[in-house]
């Protein structure tokens, strides 16, 4: 008996010390992202895997993780790399999903494999777009950018699918009500602006055509969305003046500037206690809950010189669609933190009868084992893309060839410049775009 308690209590700190060890690391990349040190968070991305604070289990994170700090370093090729890998492995652990989702029920889901937020995929596929514009690679830049547009267009699908394979599974009289509610991302003006200046840059007049209509329906969505989200900071009326912007897509636009700010929301965890009519009694629950982060940034001017070339405009706030997206997924997250909360609870209500019929030391000492383990073991899994930024402002505009320097000057909420960078580019004749992109997560 005492070493079943022994082992109850060295199980429960192995799992919490890992769990715990790879918060702190996601939180020092998002330090290091935001102080623009990528190449100290490449290294110590890789240290990490060395030392298995990322596991097999977290290799979808992982290389996440590695594609976009390799995509803000410049390695677009290295990026595409991780990218892709990631993309197999979330492809294959939705059919698995389910089988997982049982076994969490025994512990945390911080011990199962991380398959990656429904939002997370969206974006892999817009970096792997971006990267292959720098690469010159158009035509695989347009391939990403379809199959960004077709998960987004399946998510509702995925996810009552998947809602309705955990009710069909719960046996254990939860009550709980797994119907998710459809989400308002539908589209996505990211990835329509790009495919409408790609094809235009390709000279597909239908394609871009289509295209251009499929952004205007996007982009007026998308701002409906931030605008009327309580805790958005992106208000319409401060981003626009109430007038829809024009977007530039001229057959003669040979420069695309992108600029990232902000950071994507992080994962926090919530404790409640939820009261079970069939048992009789409250079940502890955490919940990994999203919290946004605030952006200064409202605006971005593009500068030559002494010639403002544009205003890059909010094209797509990425932490928003992370969170309207999240809140669609909430009741599978809920649904699963209670069956497992549940299931711990029957296992503990053995132990308890177990210690009714034998009033001995080592009844109590295994009671007190399995309340322990029933409260220590239920963390929320926290696990998200740390690297991923919050917010993306476009503009496109033309300069004929030759070598310039641009400058990005960053615009608060107040109308005010705050920060400004710059980047040397040389505009080639026969290149059909060219991409600067920034990354600013204040």
């Amino acid at each position: 008996m005492t070493s079943v308690f022994w082992l109850l209590c060295l199980l429960l700190f192995q799992v919490s010390c890992a769990s715990y060890l790879l918060d702190e690391t996601q939180e020092g990349i998002k330090d290091a992202v935001y102080d623009q040190r990528y190449s100290e968070a490449i290294a110590g991305l890789e240290e990490s895997k060395d030392k298995e604070i990322y596991k097999e289990k977290d290799s979808i994170l992982w290389n996440l993780e590695m594609g976009m700090l390799k995509h803000y370093n410049g390695d677009y090729e290295e990026s595409n790399m991780y990218f892709s890998d990631a993309e197999i492995a979330i492809e294959q652990a939705f059919t698995k999903s389910i089988s997982r989702g049982i076994s969490a029920f025994l512990g945390n889901d911080n011990q199962l494999y991380y398959d990656g937020e429904p939002y997370e995929e969206f974006y892999l596929h817009a970096f792997k777009a971006l990267n292959y514009i720098h690469l010159n690679k158009i035509d695989a830049s347009l391939i990403e950018i379809r199959k960004m547009v077709y998960k987004i267009d399946q998510l509702n699908i995925k996810l009552r699918g998947l809602a309705d394979t955990y009710a069909s599974t719960d046996t254990l009289a939860s009550s709980i009500d797994w119907d998710t509610k459809d989400t308002n991302v539908q589209n996505s003006p990211f990835a329509r602006y790009l495919a409408a200046n790609l094809f235009t840059a390709l000279g597909n007049v239908d394609a871009a055509r289509i295209e251009r209509q499929q952004f205007n329906r996007a982009i007026a969505e998308h701002y409906h969305l931030i605008n009327f989200s309580s805790q958005s900071d992106t208000n319409l009326t401060q981003l626009n003046r109430n007038v829809i912007p024009e977007w530039s897509f001229g057959r003669n636009n040979n420069i695309l500037v992108l600029s990232f700010t902000g950071m994507a929301p992080e994962k926090i965890q919530q404790d409640l206690r939820v009261y079970n009519e069939y048992w009789e009694t409250e079940l502890k629950v955490s919940l990994p809950n999203l919290n946004p982060y605030r952006s200064e940034i409202m605006g971005v001017q593009i500068w030559v010189g002494d010639s403002l070339m544009g205003l890059s405009i909010m094209l797509e706030s990425m932490h928003e669609v992370a969170k309207e997206v999240y809140t669609s997924k909430m009741p599978i997250i809920y649904g699963r933190a209670v069956l497992r909360a549940i299931s711990k609870y029957s296992g503990t209500r053995w132990v308890e009868n177990m210690r009714e019929k034998e009033d001995s030391f080592f009844a109590h000492l295994l009671e007190f084992a399995g309340d322990l383990y029933k409260e220590g073991s239920e963390k929320a899994d926290l696990r998200s893309w740390s690297s991923l930024p919050g917010n993306v402002f476009a503009h496109a505009f033309q300069l004929d060839p030759g070598s310039y320097e641009i400058e990005f000057r960053y615009i608060n909420k107040q109308g005010l410049p705050i920060y400004s960078e710059f980047r040397d580019i040389q505009i080639k004749q026969r290149r059909l775009v060219h991409l600067l992109e920034t990354h600013l997560a204040f």
